[in-house]
């Protein structure tokens, strides 16, 4: 059991040589804006799921590709990653353990030389880690005590569940902040909220507020201002949450789904089978412009134009066109089938696991409607596409 002080970790570590920086100028920093990352815990889904989410924004990342990695002695997992790297960004291993990433504050504590970068953390976490107090153990131990980090001038943040408990952690090359997300939903941009880590950041004043502005146009879209905390929270509300692509209060701030979001993934992890059961909703490119895939983390075998890249490649020649697949409320009515097709799956291999039945029952029922929701989304991919949006 993890000791309670490790939640509230404040590593006193001997100082990184500091290295002034000057201060970011408010462009520069929308510039480097990456990702937006929340949780939700059991209470606000009906009990049954833990779900973690990340808008990757990658400007520079458009070679994506399914990948399902199986490391000789370690656990295997899986992740929406680059083609040119093994590296996880959003991903579930063989135990039901997610583990995701966004960007930190900037600040002059930082390493640019010498270490891992995030995503090879993040892939090292789920090869290593069995479940979320192991993992922040292990980043702690990797990051700040074996000083193996890297990531130029900022800080970085880590959302980490498994089928008990989420954690997230805000750290910087020499300071790290860790808290148990206990109830409800927790939700970072890229500014550090921990009373650990405020002190260091580095952020202007308009950046920081845009950052908040993403945060709350999420809250704002799942709760309505409070008045749905009683409505389960599904991926459909996630899903339109992850496709806002204005923020009314401020047009000029980047919204959640913006010209560097790349891809973006929900990762559910079934608190009674988190090894069986568990899923990556994923949308292989800019989430308007294709739709979320129940990817079950059981599977072995995946199509082609997924692990090669191919079905990446075309959402993104949509993306360039400015041509969407579906006017989103379209989309989402779309999805919905896939979602219930994959969801009823799911408690029909529950009913099995429950009665004692194999593994190889549920992946057959799993891959059956995995089966038929590719289909679906293959032959939607293929039709003609909407008319250009502007």
């Amino acid at each position: 059991m993890m000791k309670k002080k490790l939640l509230t970790l404040l590593a006193a570590a001997v100082l990184l040589p500091v290295m002034a920086v000057p201060l970011p100028s408010d462009a520069e920093e929308e510039e480097q804006h990456e990702c937006t990352s929340w949780i939700v815990m059991p209470n606000l889904t009906g009990g049954k799921y833990m779900m973690l989410h990340k808008n990757r924004d990658s400007i520079k990342s458009r070679q994506l590709h399914l990948l399902k990695a199986h490391p000789e002695g370690k656990y295997a997992w899986i992740s929406i990653s680059n083609r040119n790297s093994n590296a996880a960004y959003a991903g579930i291993n063989v135990k039901g353990l997610a583990v995701a990433m966004n960007s930190g504050d900037q600040t002059e504590f930082y390493s640019d030389k010498n270490g891992l970068y995030t995503p090879y953390l993040c892939r090292d976490a789920l090869e290593n880690c069995a479940t979320a107090e192991e993992a922040v153990r292990y980043l702690h131990k990797v990051i700040i005590e074996d000083r193996n980090y890297q990531h130029q001038d900022k800080g970085s943040m880590w959302f980490i569940i498994d089928g008990k408990k989420a954690f997230i952690i805000e750290h910087d090359a020499v300071h790290f902040g860790a808290h148990e997300v206990k109830t409800n939903f927790a939700i970072r941009a890229n500014a550090w909220h921990f009373p650990e880590m405020i002190m260091y950041s580095k952020r202007t004043m308009t950046t920081l507020v845009n950052h908040h502005r993403r945060e709350f146009a999420v809250r704002r879209s799942m709760f309505a201002d409070g008045t749905k905390y009683k409505e389960p929270v599904d991926h459909e509300k996630i899903a339109v949450a992850s496709r806002i692509d204005l923020i009314p209060e401020d047009p000029k701030c980047p919204p959640l789904c913006n010209k560097s979001t790349n891809c973006a993934s929900t990762l559910r992890i079934d608190c009674e089978y988190p090894e069986t059961l568990s899923t990556m909703y994923a949308a292989f490119g800019p989430p308007r412009y294709t739709p979320y895939l129940p990817v079950p983390y059981i599977l072995e075998d995946f199509p082609k134009e997924l692990t090669e890249g191919t079905f990446c490649d075309a959402v993104f020649a949509r993306y360039d066109a400015k041509r969407e697949l579906l006017p989103q409320d379209k989309l989402v009515e779309f999805e919905r089938e896939l979602y219930k097709r994959h969801d009823e799956a799911t408690e029909k291999a529950r009913a099995v696991l429950k009665k004692g039945g194999s593994v190889e029952e549920v992946k057959k029922i799993l891959g059956e409607a995995f089966r038929k929701n590719w289909e679906a989304v293959k032959k939607l991919s293929e039709e003609k596409p909407a008319p250009e949006t502007k």
